[in-house]
């Protein structure tokens, strides 16, 4: 996704997997009742019970949700629970090279839903996303290990 964020600046490209909403259309539109969302908030989807209706991939603002080809049920980040529940961070947030990503515990009130105001997704205001963006820190350069 793209967000343009204003004229002296340049656009910001991010990568969206599940953004573990505050309120999550794929919980509430699954027929099946496949979505909760645990204690913690991550949204976690069960995919035995699902029936490949796509009504959650279709929902999705962000387009988290994708039709498993092989299963042909939907299937989405599930912020890798068994390694936060042993103590461990998400692969995604343990293997980004530039540490460009993090995990922290925030309450309900910090969560903001502005973080996609000039982005073209309307329904933000509503789903809540759990996800701040932070703008890039000037004068911090990112070298890899290794030769």
């Amino acid at each position: 996704m793209t967000i343009e964020t204003d004229a002296y600046e340049p656009p910001l490209h991010i990568s969206l997997s599940c953004n573990h909403c505050m309120n999550p259309v794929c919980v509430y539109i699954c027929p099946e009742n496949n979505f909760q969302v645990r204690e913690d908030g991550i949204v976690v989807h069960n995919p035995s019970g699902c029936k490949g209706c796509e009504r959650c991939i279709e929902a999705c603002p962000f387009d988290a949700l994708k039709l498993n080809p092989k299963t042909n049920r939907a299937d989405k980040c599930n912020f890798c629970v068994d390694r936060i529940e042993g103590g461990l961070r998400p692969v995604c947030v343990e293997n980004c090279i530039t540490g460009a990503l993090s995990i922290m515990k925030v309450s309900s009130d910090e969560i903001k839903s502005n973080n996609f105001q000039d982005a073209d997704v309307p329904i933000v205001a509503y789903t809540k996303p759990s996800i701040n963006i932070l703008k890039k820190q000037k004068g911090h350069i990112f070298l890899r290990e290794g030769g």
